[in-house]
């Protein structure tokens, strides 16, 4: 019964471990499963030559995008600009751009908002098989936990990733009513505007929406970044009748529970194996004699004035002699079916073993307080540290001489 508890158990305990392990993703597993639902936005003015750059995350199958305002946001209009490109990434992203930027879609502005920073796109005639971003709870997250972030950050590569860590959280940001964003050190640039943050699930917590360059004096800031919370953007294009919901992984998953026996008194105890009848030695005339055999195989004698424990081999190959404080040694003996210490238990029970071989082997009985609780034998250190000077005066006392002789010399 204990045993198939036991099994049962480590059923048990595989099982959240396999869950925990689907449940957290690598940043590489993140890349390669999410980065093709980051798009790079290529937005600019009818007929000009400039254009603002910034990244996406596709967040439904019939290409809808989430972004960042300031990325598709004339300010000199006022208005969104009217030319709007969306471009999905390649099967390898090679820094050509002439092979990364093939994919190449039109896309419109289906709203926007200032304060929120967000905007939301509709890729014209979009491909099927598109890889969606599924959103995350961000109230689930807090400062310590780990954060991913792909975009296309100024003067780097196409589709970078980059790691880190929230930092903080700020509710109403900046003094705008429900813009709450978390503050991280995952690495933004220019170019990563509009891009996802990722927590180690896989699921877009945030919109990377801004970077603290420089502060008072000049002084260069770094490892400051903000992102609108997924919270926010699930709000936001709800007012547009757009619903998204979160995924279901929860973050953080409940502690294991491993199954273990019952302890009701109704239960059967275990029965303990009856111990092996001891076969007699050979030439052993009496139970009197039998004794001396056994004391002399598995005995020990202490020296009471010279702090020493000698014990003989059962098997007779010799004896050892070792300091001891005063207390049976642990060593192996939770090793079954070999133990030198005296063959007699607290309760005046010989406990005997069989070996495969049919050879009778002597065995103390274990007690956990005894055995595994036990102080350390400060003699042991005692002698090391003891040698360690007589080595230093030695030592010493070399270098005096020499000493000497190099004044003498000198002279």
């Amino acid at each position: 019964m204990q045993k198939a508890y036991k099994i049962s158990s480590l059923l048990v305990l595989s099982l959240f471990l396999s869950q925990v392990a689907e449940a957290r993703m690598s940043p590489r597993q993140i890349y390669k499963t999410k980065a093709d639902g980051v798009v790079l936005i290529v937005a600019a003015k009818e007929g000009s030559s400039s254009a603002s750059a910034g990244t996406g995350s596709i967040i439904r199958a019939d290409g809808m995008v989430i972004t960042n305002c300031h990325v598709i946001f004339n300010k000199d209009s006022r208005s969104p600009y009217k030319v709007v490109h969306v471009f999905l990434k390649p099967d390898k992203v090679t820094g050509d751009m002439n092979k990364d930027l093939t994919r190449h879609f039109s896309a419109k502005v289906l709203a926007f908002d200032e304060a929120l920073d967000l905007a939301l796109l509709q890729i014209q005639s979009p491909p099927s098989g598109l890889t969606i971003q599924t959103l995350g709870n961000p109230d689930e997250l807090g400062p310590g936990d780990e954060t991913v972030a792909i975009g296309h950050p100024e003067q780097g590569g196409l589709w970078t990733i980059t790691t880190g860590v929230i930092g903080a959280e700020f509710e109403d940001f900046k003094g705008i009513t429900g813009k709450h964003v978390f503050q991280m050190e995952t690495s933004l640039n220019r170019g990563n505007s509009g891009g996802p943050l990722f927590d180690v699930r896989g699921y877009q917590v945030g919109v990377n929406t801004a970077i603290a360059r420089q502060g008072q004096g000049g002084i260069a800031i770094t490892g400051v970044n903000f992102a609108v919370k997924a919270s926010v953007v699930k709000k936001w294009v709800a007012g547009h009748s757009v619903q998204l919901a979160y995924g279901g992984d929860s973050l953080e998953a409940e502690p294991a529970r491993v199954a273990s026996a019952p302890t009701s008194h109704s239960a059967e105890p275990a029965r303990q194996p009856e111990p092996a009848p001891v076969r007699p030695e050979p030439n052993s005339a009496s139970s009197g004699s039998s004794s001396a055999t056994g004391a002399s195989s598995g005995s020990s004698s202490s020296g009471r004035d010279t702090g020493t424990r000698t014990y003989s081999d059962p098997e007779g190959h010799g004896s050892i002699t070792v300091e001891d404080s005063g207390e049976e040694p642990a060593g192996d003996a939770a090793d079954e079916g070999e133990e030198y210490a005296p063959s007699r238990s607290d309760e005046g029970e010989t406990v005997v073993s069989r070996s495969a071989s049919g050879e009778v082997k002597r065995r103390k009985p274990l007690r956990f307080e005894k055995y595994y609780r036990r102080p350390p034998r400060p003699y042991t250190y005692k002698r090391l540290f003891t040698e360690v000077d007589k080595v230093r005066a030695r030592a010493g006392k070399a270098f005096d001489d020499l000493d000497r002789e190099i004044r003498r010399r000198g002279r």
